[in-house]
């Protein structure tokens, strides 16, 4: 895969990740700047974010195991799947069977992530035309994550394995009818990718209370 351009400025590791290292109060600005604490005070926000903490999300017990006076960083991965997370809320809460997914195929997700940004209008992620008659034209690209979520009867049913797919890929997912249970269609996570590091890139400039 030949990298030409890349969709922000950001600084990037030797993979091409971004280098985001955040506080815990700079990650919570982040996401509430993105629009995932609507509804919710600061305060309550910041609580649940640390209760997912708890249950194993963004970080790993080795992770977490940093000591007295050594706050944990989040870096893009841990931002993109608590991004990922906050999505995936049914009712204001995280299904289990989502919480363990998250978790059980946490390196499959970094690796799709990383290819989200990178390949965000070329390769899986090139734009393609709809087009239609009668109708303008639209172009969609990115590269979409597709999670097989699916939930009924008032639970969720299925998670996983989660794949990336193309534009085109995720138009034909959206046409079809015979899809009864999808809790989640695909969207696009190069968008998501993209909006939490320029995010990410402001939040260092921005002054934050303790909480």
């Amino acid at each position: 895969m030949k990298i030409t351009h890349l969709p922000t400025t950001a600084r990037v590791t030797s993979e091409l990740v971004p280098d985001v290292q955040l506080a815990h109060g700079r990650a919570v600005w982040v996401l509430t700047a993105m629009g995932f604490s609507t509804g919710a005070t600061p305060i309550t926000f910041n609580h649940y974010i640390k209760s997912l903490r708890v249950l194993g999300v963004p970080f790993s017990r080795s992770e977490m195991g940093t000591g007295v006076g050594k706050p944990v960083r989040y870096s893009f991965n841990h931002l993109m799947e608590l991004c990922l997370a906050l999505t995936l809320r049914v009712y204001g809460a995280l299904p289990d069977p989502v919480l363990l997914g998250l978790i059980e195929y946490r390196q499959d997700l970094y690796k799709l992530y990383r290819r989200a940004y990178i390949e965000y209008t070329t390769d899986l992620g090139a734009p393609v035309v709809v087009k239609a008659s009668h109708r303008a034209s639209f172009e969609m690209s990115g590269v979409y994550l597709d999670l097989r979520f699916r939930f009924g009867g008032g639970r969720a049913l299925e998670f996983g394995p989660p794949r990336v797919i193309s534009p085109f890929e995720a138009l034909r997912i959206y046409s079809r009818l015979d899809t009864p249970g999808r809790a989640h269609l695909p969207f696009n996570l190069s968008d998501l990718a993209i909006a939490m590091v320029e995010y990410a890139e402001q939040a260092s400039s921005v002054r934050i209370r303790s909480r």
